[in-house]
């Protein structure tokens, strides 16, 4: 594979109040993008994640406009934790922008906040489009008539909102209850909801969010998303939105996902929109099969996340997942312009 570009950096949303309560959001992001081919790689500062073969900070390739792909981690994670797909879309001359989002990503601390509030993540996407299109590094060059969207776990939830599906609390309550499920909160955060009632009365920031659950998140610039093993909390998503749905959509599956079972998840959105097109990596492909590689090796089989079945290898997934995503955006760019 060719090296690609990468960098990061850090934008505030003045729109919006970080969990604190005491400054503006921050949206700490990672951009992959294709660069000259005479430029060689050269590895970052240290991450969880492998990093695979980067520039850092390379000049950006002399091609004006370039298509974008919006990237969302899962729960708890980091933009890097799916490298192996951003480095793919790059190297096929997509600039991929990945937004780490505030409370639940690696990169802080985690918060009750970040992981009860799922819906500020598709504005988190929105407001880093905008902003590193219209100034620093990227501005002027993003084409904003080729951009999609892809997420992992959490974040195929934040790329269907992203897309005009509705959230409504009080449906995902129903699931729940239907489903006897009482955890309050995903693994990483299981005691999420425990705080509920004291920031309810301590937080102004986490007041307005929940009152702002179901507001519209959907954003026009928004051609087609990819989900990738998305996570229970599309059962908020109220049916009739998702069913109205006119983008192109694909859904990416693993057989043995223990995380985010397919038949509570996945398949309820393709059943709700014959749109959307799914595919199956595999039966014993599992939830954490769609990470990236650690930077300490040591952890691969020890380490829940790193850790496959014995019959899967990672990187072939990671080869089919990244060619399915790739020939189905360039199939619906070429749709776009017909």
């Amino acid at each position: 594979m060719a090296i690609c570009g990468y960098r990061t950096g850090v934008i505030q949303d003045a729109s919006r109040s970080n969990w604190y309560n005491s400054s503006e959001r921050p949206i700490a992001w990672s951009a992959w993008y294709p660069i000259e081919d005479l430029q060689s790689g050269e590895q970052t500062s240290e991450n969880f994640f492998e990093l695979g073969d980067v520039s850092l900070n390379a000049a950006l390739t002399t091609k004006k406009k370039l298509p974008v792909v919006l990237l969302s981690h899962g729960t708890g994670g980091t933009a890097e934790s799916l490298g192996w797909l951003a480095r793919a879309l790059a190297c096929e001359g997509y600039v991929v922008l990945g937004a780490n989002h505030h409370g639940n990503t690696g990169l802080e601390p985690y918060l009750a906040e970040g992981f009860l509030c799922w819906w500020e993540r598709a504005t988190d996407l929105s407001v880093m489009l905008s902003s590193l299109g219209k100034s620093g590094f990227f501005a002027s060059r993003l084409d904003f008539d080729q951009v999609s969207a892809v997420g992992f776990s959490l974040g195929g939830y934040t790329v269907m909102a992203l897309a005009g599906a509705q959230t409504s609390l009080e449906e995902f309550e129903g699931w729940r209850s239907a489903n006897g499920i009482s955890e309050g909160g995903p693994k990483e955060f299981p005691e999420a909801a425990d705080s509920i009632p004291a920031l309810m009365e301590t937080s102004e920031a986490f007041r307005r969010s929940w009152a702002e659950h179901g507001h519209d998140r959907s954003d026009k610039r928004i051609k087609s998303v990819v989900a990738i093993a998305p996570a229970p909390p599309i059962r908020s998503f109220i049916p009739q939105s998702v069913t109205e749905l006119e983008l192109p959509g694909v859904i990416l599956i693993g057989g043995a996902d223990n995380e985010a079972p397919s038949e509570h998840c996945a398949d309820l959105l393709v059943s709700q929109n014959a749109r959307f097109q799914r595919h199956d990596l595999g039966k014993q492909v599992g939830h954490y099969t769609f990470l990236d590689f650690p930077s300490d090796k040591s952890l691969i089989g020890k380490a829940d996340i790193f850790s496959d079945h014995d019959s899967v290898d990672r990187i072939q997934v990671h080869q089919q997942a990244a060619e399915i995503v790739i020939q189905n955006l360039k199939a619906f760019e070429s749709k776009g312009r017909a």
